[in-house]
């Protein structure tokens, strides 16, 4: 039978802060009395009551105020510490989920860093794409590719032909009707990108493709044929926000039957597309 009694516990923790401040108040009432009096006996009484004062008082507002902030602290960064813990434990299968959705424009700079020698990027109308070139500080983007262009690292954006029949019927059941122009609109964006990299002389290029297929989902893919391949991709869901779409990363390394299937829907997306100029 369980001897707690509802309420007991702040029952208890109101009478020893009570007591606490009597003995508080008590012992610095003894301490002024007993201040500047002579003879042995004032001066025991007043060191005493010293004692008294502090060594209750200071104890009790510590675990009053102080162990509880203390508690809270390593509690949070208890659970910082199982958050990277969960993330390096997928990391090391080679399949990371993004559940939040579309990561940073610092994390997106991150993930491409380590191109050595092609991207691929595939999407309907890589809308979001376009506009860290277009609207963001540099840093953002445009250095980073800077970098990979200088590298000899080549790039290839790819977005849905606008004028497909199959992009105006998605755009027609989601209730997009815009999304074939917003997709001609990226890729006329992205275009001007390239041309602006070409005419600073870099090794690697950017070159822009229309597809006749319908992209599935978007695609980063980071030298598929290499044995260090990662891709990123995220899915089109109706009724979700793209920017809230999951996101999952995937490195062949590990996971190479599933990197292989992105590898060809790469390259069928690509294989029914041409550059434009």
């Amino acid at each position: 039978m369980s001897n707690n009694v509802p309420g007991g516990h702040g029952l208890l923790r109101r009478f020893r802060a009570a007591l606490a401040l009597c003995i508080l108040l008590g012992g610095l009432s003894l301490a002024l009395v007993s201040n500047d009096r002579d003879g042995f006996g004032w001066a025991v009484l007043n060191e005493l009551a010293v004692f008294a004062a502090a060594g209750v008082a200071v104890p009790f507002y510590y675990d009053l105020f102080l162990r509880d902030a203390e508690r809270q602290r390593f509690l949070e960064e208890m659970g910082q510490q199982l958050d990277a813990r969960l993330c390096a434990r997928e990391s090391s299968h080679g399949l990371t989920v993004h559940a939040q959705g579309r990561p940073s424009p610092t994390e997106k700079a991150e993930f491409i860093a380590g191109a050595r020698s092609q991207i691929i990027e595939v999407g309907i109308a890589l809308r979001s794409l376009a506009s860290l070139f277009v609207s963001r500080p540099e840093r953002d983007l445009v250095d980073p590719v800077r970098r990979l262009l200088s590298q000899g690292v080549n790039i290839t954006y790819v977005v849905a032909d606008p004028a497909s029949a199959l992009v105006a019927e998605y755009a027609r059941s989601i209730g997009e009707p815009d999304l074939p122009q917003r997709a001609a609109d990226s890729a006329r964006q992205l275009l001007e990108v390239a041309r602006r990299f070409d005419a600073e002389g870099h090794p690697g290029r950017i070159v822009v493709h229309v597809t006749g297929q319908l992209p599935t989902c978007y695609l980063s893919i980071i030298d598929p044929d290499s044995e260090a391949g990662r891709c990123r991709t995220s899915p089109y869901l109706p009724g979700v926000r793209r920017a809230d779409s999951p996101v999952f990363d995937i490195a062949r390394m590990t996971q190479r039957d599933l990197f292989e299937r992105y590898v060809a829907y790469t390259r069928r997306m690509l294989d029914d597309s041409r550059p434009i100029a």
